[in-house]
């Protein structure tokens, strides 16, 4: 299915990089790409479907980008969140738009975006920002040498990045504790932890966190870990052929009847009856 439309004639797209990772990694959450562009005047491009969120900096010129219904103006010095769905970006300018951009996906994203307010548009304006333009810089230069001994650095950047772009949004009413306490949930999915090491990822004593869960998530740091192993399942078992005693492993459960019981006290459904389910919708 076509996914992007463009003006061709005016295509002058610049440096974009790639690095495509092992299933596993990707799955989870990745840089779909990153890139540094100059758009001259008239340019525009059309999403039709994205699975990303994309981060744009305008450098010079104006960009305009179009969702949902609503319009925003991007002037040099500013930058956009857009989270995925459908989206148009345009030069808005004489002198064109120069920009940098990046695109974050994987399963913690999709799980986590209005989690972290990352699910509607926000316009950064007078965006100036030190972190980024490192952690930029550095998923720039292992992007384009595709090191596989790099990849948990990597990864583990671009979950800073995912946090930075999280704390940078106008909209995000969380404290930086429960931040990290949801960070480090997403990053850890796979692997056996508790309360207190979620407490230590946060800085955080229980009793605050367990507040700040409830006052601003309206559930607690063991209920979102369980329902975030959940919907990774889901995934998983939508769009890979992994079996379910894999699933459960890459969910963070040694048991895989436990994980069943679980899945089936959120769902109606066994693991096997789900995948069953969707396969007949097919």
């Amino acid at each position: 299915m076509e996914r992007d439309r463009w003006n061709k004639k005016l295509w002058r797209e610049g440096n974009i990089l790639q690095w495509f990772p092992p299933m596993r990694e990707i799955s989870f959450l990745w840089l779909t790409f990153i890139g540094k562009s100059d758009w001259i005047n008239g340019f525009w491009i059309h999403h039709l479907k994205t699975n990303y969120l994309d981060f744009e900096v305008v450098t010079e010129g104006e960009m305009l980008v179009h969702y949902s219904g609503q319009r925003y103006l991007i002037p040099a010095g500013s930058a956009v969140l857009i989270p995925p769905g459908e989206s148009k970006l345009a030069t808005a300018s004489k002198v064109g738009c120069r920009k940098y951009y990046l695109g974050i996906s994987g399963l913690i994203l999709n799980n986590n975006l209005a989690g972290l307010n990352l699910d509607k548009v926000c316009v950064l304006n007078d965006f100036r920002n030190t972190e980024f333009d490192s952690l930029f810089a550095s998923l720039w230069s292992m992007t384009g040498e595709k090191n596989p001994e790099n990849i948990r650095e990597y990864s583990a950047k671009i979950y800073q990045m995912l946090l930075l772009l999280s704390h940078c949004a106008v909209q995000n009413p969380y404290p930086e504790e429960l931040q990290r306490a949801v960070a480090f949930i997403c990053q850890n999915l796979s692997q056996q932890i508790d309360l207190t090491e979620i407490c230590n990822a946060a800085h955080c004593g229980r009793s605050k966190l367990q507040w700040q869960f409830k006052y601003y998530m309206d559930s607690s740091p063991i209920r979102y870990l369980t329902e975030s192993r959940m919907k990774s399942a889901l995934k998983l078992l939508e769009n890979t052929q992994l079996s379910v005693k894999e699933i459960a492993q890459k969910c963070g459960y040694s048991d895989q009847l436990y994980f069943s019981n679980t899945f089936r006290s959120h769902y109606g459904k066994s693991p096997r009856e789900y995948r069953k389910k969707i396969l007949l919708v097919r």
